[in-house]
């Protein structure tokens, strides 16, 4: 067993990463809710307040170094856009993406709000960087580089557009599914969940690029 000392000189020359807190609680939120926002939004000074007690608890155990990951464009899920098709105005889908254009907005709120704690709640000998997941998802999601079909699964059923069959019989890995010819490294998610080595690619490139 370490001693507390050698436990802070550990956690001082580590780094720190904390993944998408909340996209779960989002997801059910808009799940429960039939696709509508605010039971969802209203969820985001909570969550925001839970990633704020993590950051704070590293630190306190001898952190120095705490990357902090924004929300994931959730409108560009492939889950999420077979779940909730057309559904609303004629502004439902962002024409420049296909994405679900008001999930992006919950995400895009919560991003702001997390940065503006993390600036204003972590100053000092401490280095908490935000770490972009929203850029790089949207940048592929725009880029030739995966396909006519950058929504769709690469793993899964039910073809069309997003190949996501919200059925337990019908999720990547069970007998009816099946896996995109040009493999993973063309596709932005695996399973629709999930997003492929290719997309975590991107992000780890963004990440190690971002100056604190």
């Amino acid at each position: 067993m370490f001693s507390t000392s050698e436990q802070h000189m550990i956690a001082a020359s580590s780094i720190f990463y904390l993944g998408e807190i909340g996209l779960n609680d989002y997801s059910y939120a808009l799940s429960a809710g039939n696709g509508t926002v605010d039971a969802a939004a209203s969820l985001v000074p909570d969550i925001i307040a839970v990633i704020h007690s993590a950051v704070t608890a590293v630190i306190a155990a001898g952190a120095r170094t705490v990357v902090v990951a924004g929300m994931i464009p959730i409108g560009c899920e492939p889950r999420m856009l077979a779940l909730f098709p057309l559904g609303g105005a004629g502004d439902y889908y962002d024409p420049a993406s296909g994405c679900i254009k008001k999930f992006n907005d919950l995400a895009e709120l919560h991003n702001r709000k997390l940065q503006q704690m993390l600036r204003r709640a972590h100053p000092g000998a401490a280095i908490v960087r935000y770490a972009d997941l929203y850029g790089p998802v949207a940048a592929a999601v725009a880029s030739p580089r995966f396909g006519r079909s950058p929504l769709a699964a690469c793993c899964g059923s039910g073809g069309g557009p997003y190949n996501f069959n919200a059925n337990f019989t019908g999720f990547c890995g069970t007998p009816g599914s099946t896996v995109c010819a040009d493999g993973p490294s063309a596709s932005i998610s695996w399973d629709g969940i999930h997003y492929t080595e290719a997309t975590n690619r991107l992000f780890a490139r963004a990440i190690l690029l971002t100056r604190p």
